[in-house]
């Protein structure tokens, strides 16, 4: 999948990417982003990623983060 940063904030170390495919925003978190060697995003940045969802949580979430043009 491949979207935007729509917000992200260092302090609480979560944020929200724009889905491209009209769907809804998904959450991004800074765990993942240290997986992906990143030191920061910044909105409006183009990224890809899979999915993943916690079934306890019911939530969707960003992984495998990887830049884009």
């Amino acid at each position: 999948m491949k979207g935007a940063v729509k917000s992200y904030d260092a302090r609480r170390g979560s944020g929200m990417i724009s889905r491209d495919d009209g769907r809804p925003d998904v959450a991004v978190y800074a765990n993942e982003l240290e997986n992906a060697g990143f030191a920061r995003i910044e909105n409006g940045e183009r990224l890809s990623f899979d999915l993943k969802t916690d079934l306890a949580l019911k939530r969707s979430f960003a992984v495998n983060l990887r830049r884009i043009g």
